[in-house]
C-alpha cells in the first residue's frame, strides 16, 4: 500500500491486475476523455513493467493502481506527475471502471492522491487538465478541494479535433 483513503487503497500494479486494467482502458466510455484508444494486453504488460522500474515522486508519471479495501477489487488508477524542471509542481490523473461510477470513488482517491503528493514531496502545486465536456470530472476535482484556474482554447489535436483545455489546482493547505 501506498496510500490509503476511507473506502480505497492506493498500491502498486501487480501483474495479476492486467485484465481488470485493459479491460477499464479498453471500454470506449472509460476512454472517451483519456488519451488513449484500443487498448489492449501488450500495452498493459509495457505499462506494467514500465511501473515496476519507478518511483512516486520521481520526475514523469507514476501510477497507483486503485482497490476497494472491502473487496479488494481493482476499481481505477490514479497518476501523479511530477514537473521535471520544478518538482514543486504536479499533476494528476484518475480513471475508474465505468461499473464504479457514481460512488464518489473518483474524488475519493483525487483528495487521497493530492493529500499524499503534498506530505511525502516538495510539491506546492498540483494540477489537473480536462475537456470543458466532462462534467463529471469536473464535479470529481471540485469535491477534492480542486479550484478552476484557467481555460485554454484548443491547445492539442486530440481524438480528431482541438478541444478546449479545462485546467484545476489545488496548493498546498487548502
Amino acid at each position: 500500500m501506498i496510500f490509503e483513503t476511507a473506502r480505497l487503497i492506493a498500491r502498486r500494479f501487480r501483474p495479476d491486475d492486467l485484465a481488470d486494467f485493459v479491460a477499464m482502458r479498453s471500454d470506449p466510455e472509460v476512454a472517451r476523455f483519456q488519451g488513449w484508444e484500443n487498448y489492449d494486453e501488450a500495452a498493459g504488460r509495457v505499462f506494467i513493467a514500465e511501473l515496476a522500474e519507478r518511483a512516486p515522486g520521481q520526475p514523469g508519471w507514476f501510477q497507483f493502481a486503485l482497490v476497494e479495501k472491502e473487496t479488494q477489487a481493482f476499481v481505477g488508477d490514479c497518476g501523479l506527475d511530477v514537473h521535471a524542471e520544478d518538482p514543486g509542481l504536479a499533476r494528476i490523473g484518475y480513471t475508474i471502471v465505468r461499473a464504479q461510477w457514481n460512488r464518489g470513488l473518483a474524488s475519493e482517491a483525487v483528495s487521497g492522491l493530492a493529500s499524499y503528493a503534498f506530505s511525502h514531496f516538495p510539491i506546492t502545486m498540483v494540477t489537473a487538465s480536462l475537456d470543458p465536456l466532462n462534467g463529471a470530472s469536473c464535479r470529481v476535482l471540485e469535491k477534492a478541494g480542486f479550484v478552476r484556474s484557467g481555460v485554454y482554447g484548443e491547445t492539442a489535436w486530440f481524438k480528431g479535433e482541438w478541444p478546449d483545455d479545462l485546467v484545476y489546482a489545488r496548493r498546498r493547505g487548502d
